[in-house]
């Protein structure tokens, strides 16, 4: 499978991350909203009642720096500025979301992987909370 082939594989939504996430909160009885195109970067998740957002972030993609990203060796002019444009989208969004009024969570695919009842459970804490923001 050339690279061209494996990108296209990769899907911006329902990955599994996100469905774990999604079945955690609503067993929890969190209500939601997928992927709302009116909002800022299209979160993953909307819970109006609580006005907040949540980015499920994969860390290969948003650069997290933690063991699971990495960078291509075929490229890098290519990656770099893909990396760099992610993440400066990221922190746009994220602005446009708190100065809408919205309470926004970033959950890494890291903490998911590492600690998924932890993650969970600081995030219902979060969303029950009245902080502004939070990355998990």
């Amino acid at each position: 499978m050339n690279r061209s082939q494996m990108m296209q594989a990769v899907h911006s939504e329902d990955t599994r991350p996100e469905l774990l996430v999604r079945r955690a909160l609503f067993k929890a009885g969190f209500r939601y909203k997928l992927h709302r195109r009116d909002l800022p970067g299209s979160p993953d998740l909307f819970i109006l009642k609580y006005g907040v957002v949540v980015f499920i972030n994969g860390c290969f993609w948003h650069q997290h720096g933690c063991k699971f990203t990495s960078k291509p060796k075929s490229n890098p002019e290519f990656w770099n500025e893909k990396f760099t444009n992610n993440i400066v989208r990221d922190i746009k969004t994220n602005w446009k979301l708190s100065l809408s009024g919205y309470r926004v969570a970033t959950v890494w695919e890291c903490s998911i992987k590492n600690d998924f009842d932890r993650t969970i459970e600081r995030l219902k804490a979060f969303i029950n909370s009245d902080e502004e923001t939070i990355e998990i």
